[in-house]
C-alpha cells in the first residue's frame, strides 16, 4: 500500500511532459521592413499545433509590431530589458497545452533577449540574456518573455517565460509574477520598486 501511495505521489508531482517548442526570429521583409516571427513546433504525437493552426508539425505567425514601442518610453519594455530579474520571478507554474495555444494565438508578443524592441542596451548584451536565463529553472539558451498586448498592440503586462527542457520539443511556458527585490542604495537607503 505504501509503495502504491508513494508511486502515486511521485506521478502527481512529476513535471508535465512537454511536446512543443517556440522560436523567435527577426528579419527583413521584401521592402526592407522588419519582420518579427514566431514559430511553434510540435512533436508528431502532440496535438497543440493542430489546435493552433490545423497543422501537425508547426505554426508560424508574424508578430504585429508596436510602433509606439520603438523607443525608450514604454515602461513594460524598459522593465523587460533592464530589471526583469529583479522585479519578477518564475513561480514554477507551467501552463497546460490548451493555455499555450491561447497565448500563441491571442494578444501576446514573444520577446527574445535579442529583440528589435531593446533600445536599452546593445543587441548582443550578455547581461540581458543572463537576466532572461536567470528566470528559467533549466539552462535555457534562448528564453522568450511573453507579454500581453492591448488593442493598440502595445505590451501591457509581463505574463510568462518560455524555457527549454531537455529535448528538441521540450519547452515549458512558466508564469512570471511580480516580486520586487529590495536593494540598498549608496547611502544605505532602502529602495523598493513599485509595479511598472
Amino acid at each position: 500500500m505504501k509503495s502504491i501511495f508513494l508511486s502515486l505521489m511521485l506521478l502527481l508531482n512529476a513535471p508535465a511532459a512537454f511536446a512543443w517548442s517556440v522560436e523567435s526570429a527577426v528579419g527583413t521583409g521584401p521592402r526592407g521592413e522588419f519582420q518579427d516571427t514566431v514559430t511553434l513546433y510540435c512533436r508528431p504525437d502532440e496535438t497543440l499545433c493542430q489546435e493552433v493552426c490545423k497543422s501537425q508539425n508547426s505554426c508560424w505567425k508574424e508578430q504585429e509590431l508596436c510602433f509606439n514601442c520603438l523607443g525608450t518610453t514604454n515602461p513594460i519594455l524598459r522593465t523587460v530589458f533592464t530589471e526583469i530579474d529583479r522585479l519578477y520571478r518564475n513561480n514554477q507554474r507551467v501552463l497546460p497545452a490548451a493555455e499555450v495555444a491561447r497565448v500563441f494565438t491571442k494578444d501576446h508578443i514573444f520577446v527574445a533577449a535579442k529583440s528589435i524592441y531593446n533600445f536599452y542596451s546593445a543587441i548582443d548584451n550578455q547581461e540581458v540574456m543572463a537576466r532572461f536565463q536567470g528566470l528559467c529553472p533549466t539552462g535555457t539558451g534562448q528564453p522568450l518573455i511573453v507579454l500581453e498586448k492591448n488593442k493598440f498592440q502595445e505590451p501591457s503586462r509581463i505574463k510568462f517565460i518560455v524555457c527549454e527542457g531537455t529535448g528538441q520539443y521540450n519547452q515549458g511556458m512558466y508564469v512570471l509574477e511580480y516580486n520586487p527585490q529590495v536593494e540598498t542604495g549608496t547611502n544605505n537607503e532602502i529602495k523598493v520598486n513599485s509595479k511598472p
